[in-house]
């Protein structure tokens, strides 16, 4: 056992073992051995070239050193064509071209065309198409379409989420759009009153049927009607016996029995009696009548009996009640083939002029009302092709436009355009809204690419070509920047009318990104899109 210290309260320190001297000796040799052996290595480095590989390169992947890689275009300096201009032969510059609103025009130059063999230009005449409405234009001193958008590799192409499609060819229209109401053809819409005061005997139709032109609506019964009828039958009775008084004093007057004066007054006579009839015919025929010619040869009795029912038929007359069988009827017809929208009359009513008794329409004759905007008046003509189509969507009409006000409307400030349809189906309702597009032009084979292609940086549009060597070995993956001239379009394609052909490859989806990087990488040295 151990004694403690002498002195309370105190401890004294063990001292640990000492180490062999060997050992030391061996641990100092190791250190000695181990910078030995680094300083070899970076010798060896530093005379061969040799780097250590980075962790990238020892999973598998591969990246640019720092002090080769390009930040202004973000690509592998010693790849940049950018950068270095021998990497990638430089195209013929032809400039401006001022016949279709672009740099470097396609349609003159189609060497330019990124496309395997013969270019294939535009099927039609788009100088024309350019000339039919104003397009947007691009500034002449736009430089943009100098520069070219590279990438390192396919896969980074991928990782910038961008798509591809190819320039096709597929119809599409130039149209003013308006929108419009439909209205029944005034020329064929009527609203009928007695022409006399009277009380309604008999309704033969009501709201909704269907009438020819001609057919009886209702039967009046008003006294101005039987005096008219009166009237004419005392006067043509009259015209009757008076010819035959004058047939009588001519034949005696060839013997000399009758004076020559009395032949006179009686001619006289008889043409008072022609001018009584023909008035008093006129006054049935402003109430509706149809006075058969053959009338006169009858006697007065057979002239009163068809007189008393004219212009009714037999199976409606005979229908009548005996009381209501007087000479005072007068029947409403219809004036034309249409069918009864109105009707507000009931038996046994009293009604004079002004009360409407029915409207009828044709329902196959429309007016389309288009509202045309003031700065668009100017391209309409009559004539031009229009499609209409209903705001439900479900129906849909085609005409021409027939009238074109001369006014533009002081509140709207729009034109109004008259399109008549004649609407077989009879499906198309009065007072319906919709939407008209007046067409302009109607291409076939228009060169177009999706609406999502196409860039813009306020003074030009672009669309980003893909080169055509982009999949041969050992080239750039480089995207052309070209100008464009931007025609007809829908909800899905925009027409190019210049700067670009049929079969060339764009970017799409993801084509802000090219705009993006192109801008970005041109700041260092101007964009070039408002050089002077």
């Amino acid at each position: 056992m151990s004694t403690l210290p002498a002195t309370p309260g105190a401890l004294r320190a063990v001292d640990p073992p000492r180490r062999p001297w060997w050992s030391m000796a061996l641990d100092a040799v190791s250190n000695l051995a181990v910078f030995a052996l680094l300083g070899g290595l970076f010798y060896f480095g530093h005379h061969t070239g040799w780097k250590l590989p980075r962790a990238a390169e020892l999973i598998g992947e591969t990246a640019a050193a720092p002090d080769d890689w390009c930040p202004e275009h973000l690509v592998p300096e010693s790849q940049c064509v950018e950068c270095h201009p021998d990497l990638w032969p430089r195209r013929e510059e032809f400039g401006f071209c001022r016949e279709h609103g672009v740099a470097e025009c396609v349609i003159h130059h189609p060497q330019l065309a990124q496309v395997k063999g013969e270019p294939q230009l535009p099927k039609y005449d788009t100088r024309q198409a350019i000339a039919l409405v104003p397009r947007p234009e691009n500034n002449s001193r736009n430089t943009l379409h100098q520069r070219v958008v590279q990438f390192a590799s396919e896969r980074s192409i991928e990782k910038a989420g961008i798509d591809v499609d190819v320039v096709q060819e597929r119809p599409m229209t130039d149209a003013i759009a308006a929108n419009g109401q439909l209205t029944f053809d005034p020329n064929r819409v009527a609203h009928l009153s007695s022409r006399v005061p009277g009380t309604i005997v008999a309704v033969y139709k009501s709201l909704g049927d269907n009438v020819q032109a001609g057919e009886m609506l209702a039967l009046v019964d008003a006294g101005q009607v039987g005096l008219a009828k009166s009237q004419f039958l005392q006067t043509l009775v009259q015209l009757q016996l008076r010819k035959t008084t004058v047939e009588r004093l001519r034949a005696l007057g060839t013997s000399g029995a009758v004076p020559t004066k009395s032949l006179i007054d009686a001619e006289a006579a008889l043409q008072e009696a022609d001018i009584a009839c023909l008035a008093a015919r006129q006054a049935l025929a402003n109430l509706g009548f149809e006075i058969p010619e053959d009338l006169g040869a009858k006697d007065a009795k057979q002239i009163a009996d068809d007189l008393r029912l004219l212009g009714i038929p037999s199976s409606l007359a005979t229908a009548l009640p005996p009381g209501n069988r007087t000479a005072n009827l007068i029947p409403i017809r219809a004036p034309h083939s249409g069918s009864i929208i109105v009707a507000d009359v009931v038996s046994g009513e009293v009604v004079d002029t002004t009360s409407k008794l029915f409207t009828i329409a044709d329902p196959q004759r429309l007016w389309l009302l288009l509202n045309v905007r003031e700065e668009d008046a100017r391209h309409v003509a009559v004539g031009l092709p229009v499609r209409f189509r209903t705001d439900d969507g479900l129906q849909e009409v085609t005409s021409t436009v027939a009238w074109i006000s001369p006014r533009v409307d002081e509140h709207t400030r729009t034109l109004q355009v008259r399109v008549e349809l004649a609407h077989r189906a009879g499906t198309l309702r009065d007072q319906s809204f919709g939407t008209g597009q007046i067409i302009l032009r109607e291409e076939p084979l228009a060169v177009v690419v999706p609406r999502e292609a196409v860039q813009s940086t306020g003074d030009a549009h672009f669309v980003f070509v893909r080169d055509k060597n982009y999949f041969t070995e050992g080239s750039p993956k480089l995207f052309h920047v070209r100008q464009v001239r931007l025609g007809a379009r829908d909800n899905k394609y925009v027409e190019l009318l210049a700067g670009a052909l049929p079969g060339e490859v764009v970017a799409t989806k993801g084509s802000s990104v090219l705009l993006g990087q192109l801008l970005r990488s041109s700041l260092g040295e101007g964009c070039g899109c408002h050089e002077d």
